[in-house]
């Protein structure tokens, strides 16, 4: 995939350029740069996968997706230390940059930034889009660090700067620690009492709602609907159907099961009482 390859190599030469240009931001674009063509190249993975068919994963293997996503977000954690503690370095021992190698280098990442960004198309290369644009912010900043070290002579803002790119690395990835741990604990992506309340309008009585995420693109939904012994099959698919209508429309539901009871059978249960 040419993204891919344009991430490794972006990252390569930052690696090159941080060294020759003693730049502690050059070394954090660097890194932001590792991290994104490692979560690039295993989402590229996760999508050969995820096109396998096994009928023992009956929702598929979406679940890869969520996997990668906190794999990554450790990733980033030992990277923002690592990052830290070089600049950190650089600071202590007063180390100068090359401004100008900050700058080029930050505008030459910036643009292949740029051309990996226009790629469109699904699910996999909108992700790799979001990446490419969240670098390109890194990048901009590299290149206004190095503009401001050139102009007031003042080498400690490299590494401060080095910091600040550290910071926006961080912050961006703390969505996705969110999303992974609430995707992974079942947690409703939406109000169940305003699914419950909404699904009124076609059932007198629903309990029992369960609403999850088995992926971020990938919502499915249970329930318990109590209706009348005497309603057909036909009429009882056509309430269904007009259900999975609501649930998909309103709160982005793609996959349903509904379990029907009977009002006199739960009467009937709710009165059975077992002998001791």
């Amino acid at each position: 995939m040419r993204s891919l390859l344009g991430f490794w190599l972006t990252t390569g030469f930052l690696l090159i350029v941080s060294v020759i240009g003693r730049s502690a931001t050059l070394g954090s674009e660097a890194l932001h740069s590792i991290l994104d063509a490692l979560v690039v190249t295993l989402t590229w993975r996760a999508s050969k996968i995820l096109n396998r068919r096994d009928g023992n994963y009956t929702y598929g293997m979406h679940r890869l997706e969520v996997l990668y996503s906190l794999l990554n977000v450790i990733t980033v954690v030992v990277g923002v230390v690592i990052g830290l503690a070089f600049s950190v370095t650089l600071l202590v021992l007063g180390i100068r940059d090359d401004p100008w190698i900050v700058i080029f280098a930050s505008l030459i990442a910036l643009g292949f930034s740029l051309l990996s960004s226009t790629e469109g198309g699904d699910e996999m290369r909108k992700g790799i889009k979001l990446h490419a644009l969240l670098d390109s912010i890194t990048f901009a900043m590299g290149a206004l660090v190095g503009l401001i070290v050139l102009m007031t002579g003042v080498p400690i803002l490299d590494p401060l700067g080095s910091m600040a790119i550290l910071g926006v690395v961080a912050l961006t990835s703390l969505g996705n620690v969110k999303e992974g741990i609430y995707t992974l604990m079942e947690r409703s992506p939406v109000d169940v009492s305003e699914v419950e309340n909404t699904l009124r309008t076609v059932y007198g009585t629903v309990h029992h709602v369960h609403v999850w995420n088995i992926c971020p693109h990938m919502r499915v939904a249970t329930l318990h609907v109590k209706e009348s012994p005497v309603l057909t099959l036909n009429q009882i698919d056509e309430k269904r159907r007009e259900v999975e209508k609501i649930l998909k429309e309103k709160f982005e539901i793609t996959h349903v099961t509904i379990q029907f009871e009977s009002k006199d059978e739960v009467e009937q249960d709710t009165r059975f009482t077992p002998e001791s």
